[in-house]
Protein backbone atom coordinates (compact mmCIF):
# COMPACT_ATOMS: atom_id res chain seq x y z
CA UNK A 1 0.00 0.00 0.00
CA UNK A 2 2.17 2.46 0.85
CA UNK A 3 4.22 1.84 -2.80
CA UNK A 4 0.54 2.95 -3.95
CA UNK A 5 0.71 5.73 -1.87
CA UNK A 6 4.51 6.81 -2.77
CA UNK A 7 4.23 6.27 -6.65
CA UNK A 8 0.72 9.02 -6.35
CA UNK A 9 2.44 11.47 -4.10
CA UNK A 10 5.19 11.60 -6.30
CA UNK A 11 3.52 11.60 -9.66
CA UNK A 12 4.85 7.97 -10.85
CA UNK A 13 1.39 7.38 -11.10
CA UNK A 14 0.94 9.67 -13.50
CA UNK A 15 3.39 8.80 -15.86
CA UNK A 16 2.61 5.10 -15.76
CA UNK A 17 -1.21 6.24 -16.84
CA UNK A 18 0.50 8.24 -19.82
CA UNK A 19 2.11 4.84 -21.14
CA UNK A 20 -0.63 2.79 -20.83
CA UNK A 21 -2.81 5.37 -23.02
CA UNK A 22 -0.54 5.53 -25.10
CA UNK A 23 0.30 1.71 -25.69
CA UNK A 24 -3.34 1.78 -26.45
CA UNK A 25 -3.44 4.20 -28.32
CA UNK A 26 -0.40 2.49 -30.31
CA UNK A 27 -2.59 -1.36 -29.88
CA UNK A 28 -5.79 -0.39 -31.46
CA UNK A 29 -4.59 1.50 -34.48
CA UNK A 30 -2.03 -1.18 -35.34
CA UNK A 31 -5.57 -3.62 -35.00
CA UNK A 32 -7.73 -1.77 -36.98
CA UNK A 33 -7.26 -2.71 -40.54
CA UNK A 34 -6.26 0.42 -41.65
CA UNK A 35 -3.36 1.27 -38.74
CA UNK A 36 -2.65 5.27 -39.79
CA UNK A 37 -6.24 5.64 -40.50
CA UNK A 38 -7.33 4.48 -37.24
CA UNK A 39 -4.25 6.73 -35.55
CA UNK A 40 -5.27 10.10 -37.34
CA UNK A 41 -8.51 9.30 -35.47
CA UNK A 42 -6.93 9.06 -32.25
CA UNK A 43 -4.06 10.72 -31.75
CA UNK A 44 -5.67 14.17 -30.42
CA UNK A 45 -7.30 12.11 -27.92
CA UNK A 46 -4.39 10.64 -26.64
CA UNK A 47 -2.42 13.95 -26.57
CA UNK A 48 -5.67 15.86 -24.98
CA UNK A 49 -5.50 12.91 -21.95
CA UNK A 50 -1.90 13.11 -21.55
CA UNK A 51 -1.76 16.83 -21.58
CA UNK A 52 -4.40 16.36 -18.56
CA UNK A 53 -2.28 13.28 -16.43
CA UNK A 54 0.73 15.67 -17.15
CA UNK A 55 -1.21 17.95 -15.20
CA UNK A 56 -2.28 16.05 -12.87
CA UNK A 57 0.94 14.33 -11.72
CA UNK A 58 2.56 18.11 -11.52
CA UNK A 59 -0.60 18.81 -9.23
CA UNK A 60 0.42 15.82 -7.03
CA UNK A 61 4.11 16.76 -6.90
CA UNK A 62 3.24 20.44 -5.47
CA UNK A 63 4.44 22.17 -8.85
CA UNK A 64 3.89 25.60 -9.73
CA UNK A 65 0.46 26.39 -11.14
CA UNK A 66 1.77 27.93 -14.38
CA UNK A 67 2.91 24.36 -15.87
CA UNK A 68 -0.58 23.33 -15.07
CA UNK A 69 -2.78 25.57 -16.28
CA UNK A 70 -0.39 25.16 -19.65
CA UNK A 71 -1.05 21.69 -19.90
CA UNK A 72 -4.90 22.12 -18.70
CA UNK A 73 -4.89 25.01 -21.94
CA UNK A 74 -3.04 22.67 -24.28
CA UNK A 75 -5.50 19.80 -22.95
CA UNK A 76 -8.23 21.58 -23.86
CA UNK A 77 -6.91 22.68 -27.24
CA UNK A 78 -6.22 19.28 -28.22
CA UNK A 79 -9.79 17.89 -27.65
CA UNK A 80 -10.86 20.93 -29.13
CA UNK A 81 -8.95 19.44 -32.47
CA UNK A 82 -10.35 16.46 -31.53
CA UNK A 83 -14.10 17.37 -31.72
CA UNK A 84 -13.24 19.07 -35.15
CA UNK A 85 -11.24 16.35 -36.42
CA UNK A 86 -14.67 13.85 -35.72
CA UNK A 87 -17.25 16.39 -36.57
CA UNK A 88 -17.36 15.38 -40.42
CA UNK A 89 -17.99 11.86 -40.00
CA UNK A 90 -20.07 11.83 -36.86
CA UNK A 91 -22.23 14.70 -38.41
CA UNK A 92 -24.29 12.24 -40.23
CA UNK A 93 -25.53 10.94 -36.78
CA UNK A 94 -26.92 14.93 -35.87
CA UNK A 95 -28.44 15.40 -39.46
CA UNK A 96 -32.02 14.97 -40.44
CA UNK A 97 -34.13 13.36 -42.70
CA UNK A 98 -36.50 15.73 -44.39
CA UNK A 99 -37.52 13.89 -47.29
Amino acid sequence: MTLLLDALTSGWISLFAILVLWVETVALSLMSGRPQRRFRALWANACSGTCLLAALGLALRGQGPIWILVLLFASLLAHGIDILLRGPSHGRVFSRRTE
